[in-house]
């Protein structure tokens, strides 16, 4: 088996090659090459904090195999992180070689390339004001990523923090093209813009049906169970395209609907034979105007993908 560590790739990779690689996983799911089971997901409490632990596997039949692993505890009530462990064992099935590759800037990049992609599926180029919530890793890649795939005119952030909202001015600001604007509230984050994409590890909701008034398209980077960033009028209001289905089911929005009864009033896109519509039926170009949301819980074959790009640089 051969070891990547981050050191050894991180630099050599733009969020460019990130948004190909996650688009050409997303066409490639679409059209039912690609194969993405579920994750297998275990939260559980452990020395006095969340424990979270996911298998993400993938499988491009004939080329490539994949399976990531991450292992985190946290407290998701403060918004902490105490622990984090994350790697790809990836496997080039024509070549017979075995890597296993850190993860941590893989996920990071990879999520706010999705997330970015998901927007321009639903709305095209056209994109001028976007609003990112948060300031942690995801929600940097969210504005690159933004920033890298559209023209864009205007880019608002905002966090809880004064002093997370600063960093995040001083460290990803210069890296960008688009005017960044940090604002103090969710209010002004949103006013205005055309699309919100949201990246909050929160128990509670932070966004309502009212502070997207407005706003055209949003993105909502999903957690697991113990994580709700939307109020449930958001996915009832509005066609939603999910990634994998069963995974979005498990997620704190949709289990909190379960739990009200109200599942059923989630608008999940479908097409004209009732099937729900994915991102990938978004990447193949599938959906249309049927939605406005995309809602997304993280996919093996973004890590496939990914990971087949660096070993073939790493190895080159």
């Amino acid at each position: 088996m051969e070891y990547l560590r981050e050191a050894d790739f991180e630099a050599l990779f733009s969020m460019g090659d990130f948004l190909e690689a996650c688009h050409q996983a997303y066409q490639l799911y679409g059209q039912g090459v690609i194969i993405n089971p579920p994750r297998e997901e275990v939260v559980e409490q452990r020395e006095g904090l969340d424990y979270f632990g996911l298998n993400m596997p993938a499988e491009w039949p004939g080329k490539y195999r994949s399976c990531k692993v991450i292992e985190e505890l946290s407290d998701v009530a403060e918004g902490r992180l105490a622990k984090r462990e994350a790697y790809i064992e990836f496997e080039d099935l024509q070549k017979g070689e075995l890597w296993r590759l850190d993860a941590g800037f893989i996920t990071d990049m990879r999520t706010g390339a999705a997330g970015a992609l998901g927007i321009k599926y639903l709305a095209g180029t056209g994109v001028k004001r976007v609003a990112v919530l948060g300031t942690g890793r995801v929600s940097r890649c969210l504005a690159q990523a933004c920033d890298a795939l559209f023209e864009l005119d205007e880019m608002r952030c905002t966090s809880r923090r004064p002093e997370n909202r600063e960093q995040f001015a001083a460290e990803v600001g210069p890296e960008l093209e688009t005017p960044l604007q940090m604002v103090e509230s969710i209010e002004a984050c949103v006013e205005g813009v055309e699309v919100v994409l949201t990246a909050v590890p929160t128990p509670e909701p932070i966004l309502t049906a009212a502070h997207l008034d407005g706003v055209s398209y949003v993105a909502v980077i999903a957690g697991d169970g113990r994580t709700r960033q939307v109020a449930s009028e958001v996915l009832e209001g509005r066609g939603v395209v999910v990634d994998v289905l069963e995974q979005a089911q498990k997620s704190g929005e949709m289990r909190f609907a379960g739990a009200a009864g109200r599942l059923a009033q989630i608008q999940l896109a479908r097409g004209e034979d009732g099937a729900v519509l994915t991102i990938g039926d978004a990447a193949c170009g599938r959906v249309g105007d049927a939605a406005s949301v995309v809602y997304l819980t993280g996919m093996g074959a973004l890590d496939l993908c990914a990971a087949a790009m660096i070993s073939r640089r790493s190895i080159a």
